[in-house]
C-alpha cells in the first residue's frame, strides 16, 4: 500500500463484498467481513463505463483534491508511519481508509440509510519490542454520517476512526485518531487495545507521482490513477499497545489515489516501499519505489516511484531507475502465503545502495483478503542503520 502504489487493485478487492452491502436493510450494521479472493477480485468484469477515468495529467489542484472524487470508482488515503519513544523504543502503524463506489447513480428511495458509497478501515500497530503485530478493520456505508469524506475542511472518517485537518488556522496540520479492541478481531489470540491519537505536519510539498500526479500501472488507456503523496511529515503523540500509553515522535508517509480501472490481467500484485533516510549523507530523503508485478514475478515494466530530498525538491522514477532484488523469504503460518522478507534496493543515478528488513516477519494482514504491510528497516551497504519505512506487498 501502501501504495501508495497502484493500488487501483484495492478497488477490485471490494467487489466481492459490495453486492452483500448493496443488499444490507437500511441500519447501522455494517456489512460482515467475507473472504476475498485477490486475483479474482482483480479480473473482475464489472462494467465501469459510467465512472470518470484517470486519463489526464496536470489536475490535481489543492486543497479540493484532498477530499473524495465519488465519480471514481476507487480511492484510498493512506497513512504508514515509524515511531519511537522517548528511550528508543520503536512502533510502526498503519491507518487506511479505503473508498468504494457501489453504484454510479444516488440509489433511489428516501431512506437516509441509502448510499452509492462504502467505506472500510485498516488499522493496526507493530510492536517491535515485543515481536507483536496487532491488525484491525472496520467497514461501513457512506451515510447518515457514520462513515464519509469530506474536503473543506479535510476529513476521512468510519464511526470514531478519523483523519482530519486540525481546526487551527496556520500551518496545515493532519489529527489521526484510531482505537480497537483487537481482541474482538475474529481468529487473533492475542487481544489487547491498539490506539493512536497522532499529529502530522506536512512539511515538504505533495509529490505529484507519475505524470504530474497521472500515474500509469499498465499499458492499457485507463490503467492509471491519480496519485500524491506527502513524504516524511513529521509526527508526534500518543500510541497505546497492551494497555501501556506511550508519549511518540516520528515520520509519516502518506498516499491519496483514486481512480476507475483495476489493473491488467497479466499484474497479480505488487511490491511497494516508502523509505525515510534518517542518517548519513541523505539524511532527510524520502524514497518510494513499486515493482508491479507479472505472474512469473517478474516487473511489467510500469514500475514507478520518487525521491523527495531534504528541501522538497523532487523527482520522478520509473522503473529504468532503480532495482529491487530479493535476498529472504518468509511463510505465514496464518494465510499459508510465502513473502520476500529482505530486500536489496538499488538507485544508481544517486549512489544509493540499501538493505531492508522487516522489524519483524508477522506483519500481514488477514480480514478480507490476506496483504503484508509492515514496518521496515534501513540499512547501508556496511551494515549500520540509516533509516526506516514501510512496505507492502500482494499478490502472494
Amino acid at each position: 500500500m501502501a501504495d501508495s502504489i497502484g493500488k487501483q487493485v484495492w478497488g477490485g478487492i471490494a467487489l466481492a463484498i459490495l453486492v452483500i452491502a448493496a443488499l444490507l436493510p437500511g441500519c447501522a450494521g455494517a456489512p460482515e467481513e467475507e473472504a476475498v479472493d485477490i486475483v479474482g477480485a482483480l479480473s473482475s468484469d464489472r462494467d465501469t463505463a459510467c465512472y470518470e477515468q484517470a486519463r489526464e495529467p496536470g489536475i490535481i489542484r489543492f486543497p479540493e483534491d484532498h477530499g473524495p472524487h465519488e465519480k471514481f470508482m476507487t480511492e484510498w488515503w493512506y497513512y504508514t508511519g515509524n515511531l519511537k519513544t522517548r528511550e528508543g523504543r520503536h512502533f510502526g502503524y498503519q491507518l487506511t481508509f479505503f473508498r468504494q463506489a457501489l453504484a454510479c447513480d444516488t440509489p433511489e428511495g428516501d431512506s437516509q440509510w441509502r448510499t452509492g458509497q462504502l467505506y472500510f478501515a485498516h488499522f493496526a500497530v507493530t510492536d517491535t519490542l515485543n515481536q507483536r503485530f496487532y491488525p484491525a478493520q472496520r467497514m461501513n456505508r457512506g451515510s447518515v454520517g457514520i462513515a464519509g469524506a469530506k474536503a473543506g475542511p479535510f476529513r476521512v472518517w468510519i464511526d470514531d476512526w478519523s483523519a482530519a485537518d486540525a481546526p487551527a488556522p496556520g500551518q496545515r496540520t493532519i489529527l489521526l485518531k484510531a482505537a480497537e479492541d483487537v481482541a474482538a478481531v475474529p481468529g487473533k489470540t492475542s487481544g489487547a487495545t491498539i490506539a493512536i491519537d497522532l499529529a502530522l505536519t506536512p512539511e515538504k510539498p505533495p509529490i505529484l507521482q507519475g505524470d504530474r500526479g497521472l500515474s500509469k500501472k499498465g499499458p492499457g488507456p485507463s490503467d492509471a490513477s491519480h496519485y500524491y503523496s506527502l513524504p516524511g511529515m513529521p509526527t508526534q503523540g500518543i500510541l497505546n499497545v497492551d494497555g501501556e500509553s506511550h508519549e511518540v515522535s516520528g515520520h509519516t508517509w502518506f498516499d491519496h489515489e483514486w481512480s476507475t480501472s483495476a489493473l491488467g490481467e497479466e499484474v497479480v500484485g505488487w511490491d511497494w516501499f516508502a523509505l525515510r533516510l534518517e542518517m548519513g549523507p541523505r539524511a532527510g530523503t524520502d524514497l518510494m519505489v513499486c515493482h508491479v508485478r507479472r505472474a512469473d514475478g517478474s516487473p511489467n515494466g510500469y514500475g514507478f516511484g520518487s525521491i523527495s530530498h531534504p528541501d522538497g525538491r523532487y523527482e520522478i522514477l520509473d522503473e529504468s531507475g532503480f532495482s529491487i532484488r530479493v535476498d529472504r523469504h518468509w511463510t505465514s503460518p496464518a494465510s499459508g502465503s510465502r513473502y520476500p522478507a529482505g530486500w536489496e534496493i538499488r538507485l544508481p543515478e544517486y549512489a544509493i545502495d540499501i538493505s531492508i528488513s522487516p522489524v519483524m516477519d508477522g506483519q500481514e494482514h488477514t480480514h478480507m483478503f490476506s496483504y503484508y504491510e509492515g514496518a521496515i528497516m534501513v540499512r547501508s551497504s556496511d551494515g549500520n542503520t540509516i533509516g526506516s519505512g514501510y512496505v507492502e506487498m500482494t499478490g502472494y
